[in-house]
């Protein structure tokens, strides 16, 4: 049998083990999620193109310069073809906005580094946060896209504006864009997915901004709070939307990382931080 003061103490135990892990010990155990997608059309020249998406970081009080540093040394031993950062560089505050974007910006990827805003980049005002980004070094798109080349194949990749801050347009992201090349859209906040032309063609998008809900229960994955209007549908991972546009139009999907930062409370339970490694395949 098990005394009252027993079980108390149990409880207690177990009480600080969990605020111990969520609080250090999750916080800064990232999980590198390799992914592999096939994608319509995508020339054999670009089977296998590898895209490590890094986002979310929230430098900040929280997450310090040491973690950003681990954040950049996992990425670059992936060696990815392309590096694709999807916003909120910062938490809060102009003083974190160039530490953290000089590290990002000694990231190599084969094609480079692109980039994008997110909500927080624009708390600090989204001129003040796009000179840093470029003046390191990083493509920065803002409702517009790169094409990157390999022999005959060809991949775009756009990126817009924010969706909460700002407007995002991927009509004018693809604009000029070559016919019948696969596109992959870079967009802070998943949500825009649900309001895509059903005209304009996007094979895949990047997206974070929900963290994956930061606290999960155990089980079941469950997320009480997902910074979403479609709740659990973008907490996290692999999304496939349902067919639009012209017939014979490739789907949409929405691949939504839960980042490697934190925001508001510097929590993380059956959530782990998240390095993505996407794999583009022929179909």
């Amino acid at each position: 049998m098990i005394s009252r003061r027993g079980f108390l103490a149990g409880g207690i135990v177990l009480g600080g083990a969990l605020m111990v892990d969520s609080f250090v010990v999750e916080p800064r155990k990232i999980k590198v999620e390799d992914v592999t997608i096939g994608i319509e059309g995508l020339g054999p020249e670009l089977d296998g193109f590898t895209i490590c998406q890094v986002t979310d970081v929230h430098h900040g009080v929280f997450v310090g310069r040491s973690y950003v540093d681990e954040v950049v040394d996992r990425v670059r031993a992936m060696a990815p073809d392309l590096v694709a950062l999807t916003g909120d560089y910062i938490d809060d505050g102009r003083s974190y906005m160039v530490p953290v974007i000089e590290r990002l910006a000694t990231l190599e990827g084969r094609y480079g580094t692109l980039a994008v805003l997110g909500n927080h980049d624009y708390f600090i005002e989204w001129r003040y946060s796009a000179d840093v980004i470029r003046s390191h070094g990083i493509r920065l798109l803002t409702n517009e896209h790169v094409v990157i080349e390999k022999g005959g194949a060809r991949l775009c990749v756009g990126g817009t504006r924010d969706y909460f801050e700002d407007v995002p347009d991927v009509r004018k992201t693809f604009e000029g864009a070559p016919a019948g090349a696969p596109r992959v859209l870079l967009c802070h906040h998943p949500d825009y997915a649900e309001f895509l032309p059903p005209d304009v063609r996007v094979d895949l998008m990047l997206s974070g901004h929900t963290h994956g809900g930061q606290i999960r229960v155990p089980f079941t994955g469950y997320a009480p709070v997902v910074p979403s209007h479609f709740g659990q549908k973008y907490a996290g991972g692999l999304v496939t939307l349902p067919a639009r546009g012209p017939e014979g139009m490739p789907p949409t999907r929405v691949y939504v990382s839960r980042g490697v930062g934190m925001a508001l409370i510097p929590v993380r339970f059956n959530c782990p931080p998240e390095l993505t490694l996407l794999r583009l395949r022929s179909v």
